[in-house]
């Protein structure tokens, strides 16, 4: 009971100084096949810590994956997911990986004015004997009168450590670093967002990763007349069909400028057959130290244009699911990070009913040095024709041991005395 309560103080911790309070949500059954029922934040918090382990080195390092699944009655607000992962008692540092998403209409396929995967916070709340990670996660995908019910799924990963064992600090892990643009359809389809680090944060053999946090995409808030009942508003916001959503987060740019700070840029595409007015907000933490390691991959973005001449009507409406492998790691501990995605119909847009793509079932050998995982995807309408693209990228997140010599190093004391 004490153990819980330690939860339930973490969670208010964690969620207190949030900008906007969740709304209460009605709980009632969306659809008689789904069991999934509309809840609070809080209801649909369990005392069941969720996600399976992947990989443990007792005493040092674990790997977790999991998921969670949310749908709210209509697109007002967005989805919002709390969820804990209970970490052995040696972990003091820790945080969480966005791996990937799932949206869905719950009733037909629509039309969109926005897609979110949003892992808006994170925080390691310790207790007696235990760590306890806790985030907040938003997710929302509507048209433009938002009275459509949707699901959202997070996919997750979340690490910890002994930190005596590593020299690696996480860094803006509780809001995230939060980036935004507008992207005038006169610039074209492709969206850059650069990210500029604090000067002099990176020293010596000091090597810095970027987590991948989450992405929202909106098209702006032009005036658009549907003929429908009740008639269109002022107020209503364009929406349309979909073509292509991609993101690609570049961390081979991630090493220090001359000041030390560093730098990483991302792009992304959201568009129908034509280039539209839209707006982009990205979220990444991060990771730095000589403990650090990268194998950094990028996901070139190149814009489709719409319908071509030779484009097949095929029916695949279905999730797609691969397994890749990685070898030649030359780290103590490995940690995939779905950096760059790329989704696109086959043809030309059509409206939506599911989009997503995750990675998922991974497998870390630390004798064979390799990495094993699965990426599903889907993109589909109501009919499932026409069939659609999915592309991903994988940057793999290593972690090594301090040598045995470094690994009891007496900790530096700072010692501050109270001005008067």
């Amino acid at each position: 009971m004490i153990r819980y309560l330690y939860i339930l103080l973490g969670l208010f911790i964690l969620f207190a100084f949030s900008a906007c309070a969740t709304k209460t949500q009605v709980k009632k059954t969306i659809d008689s096949t789904d069991k999934a029922k509309i809840a609070t934040p809080f209801e649909q918090l369990s005392f069941k810590s969720e996600g399976k382990t992947v990989f443990e080195d007792e005493g040092k390092f674990i790997l977790i994956e999991g998921s969670k699944c949310m749908q709210r009655d209509n697109g007002a607000e967005a989805a919002t997911v709390l969820q804990w992962i209970e970490m052995p008692g040696y972990v003091d540092s820790a945080t969480v990986v966005l791996n990937g998403w799932d949206l869905r209409y719950l009733q037909k396929d629509r039309e969109v004015n926005s897609m979110k995967a949003d892992i808006i916070h994170s925080k390691l709340v310790k207790s007696a004997g235990s760590s306890f990670l806790v985030f907040e996660v938003q997710g929302k995908l509507d048209d433009q009168n938002r009275a459509d019910a949707y699901e959202f799924c997070v996919f997750y990963s979340g690490f910890g450590y002994r930190s005596v064992w590593f020299d690696a600090a996480i860094e803006w892990d509780y809001n995230g670093i939060e980036a935004s643009a507008q992207q005038n359809k006169t610039q074209g389809a492709v969206a850059t967002v650069e990210n500029l680090g604090s000067k002099g944060t990176l020293k010596g053999n000091d090597v810095i990763a970027i987590i991948p946090r989450g992405f929202d995409f909106q098209f702006d808030d032009t005036f658009e007349c549907e003929l429908r009942f009740p008639p269109c508003k002022w107020a209503d916001r364009a929406d349309y069909r979909l073509l292509q959503a991609a993101y690609s987060l570049s961390q081979t740019g991630a090493s220090p400028n001359r000041d030390g700070s560093p730098h990483w840029v991302t792009q992304t595409i959201f568009k129908d057959n034509d280039t539209r007015t839209h707006r982009i907000k990205t979220r990444a933490a991060q990771i730095r130290g000589s403990s650090v390691k990268l194998r950094a991959d990028f996901l070139a973005l190149n814009p489709r244009a719409g319908k071509t001449a030779t484009c097949r009507k095929n029916t695949d409406g279905i999730v797609r699911t691969q397994t890749f492998r990685i070898n030649d790691l030359p780290y103590d501990y490995a940690v995939p990070m779905l950096t760059g995605w790329d989704l696109s119909y086959e043809c030309e847009h059509q409206q939506v009913q599911r989009a997503g793509i995750w990675i998922h079932d991974i497998h870390f050998n630390p004798d064979a040095n390799s990495l094993e995982y699965k990426v599903s995807s889907i993109l589909r309408d109501q009919d499932g024709a026409p069939s659609f693209n999915a592309t991903h990228r994988i940057t793999v997140l290593g972690l090594n041991r301090l040598p045995s010599s470094e690994q009891h190093r007496t900790p530096k004391i700072e010692i501050k005395l109270r001005e008067h």
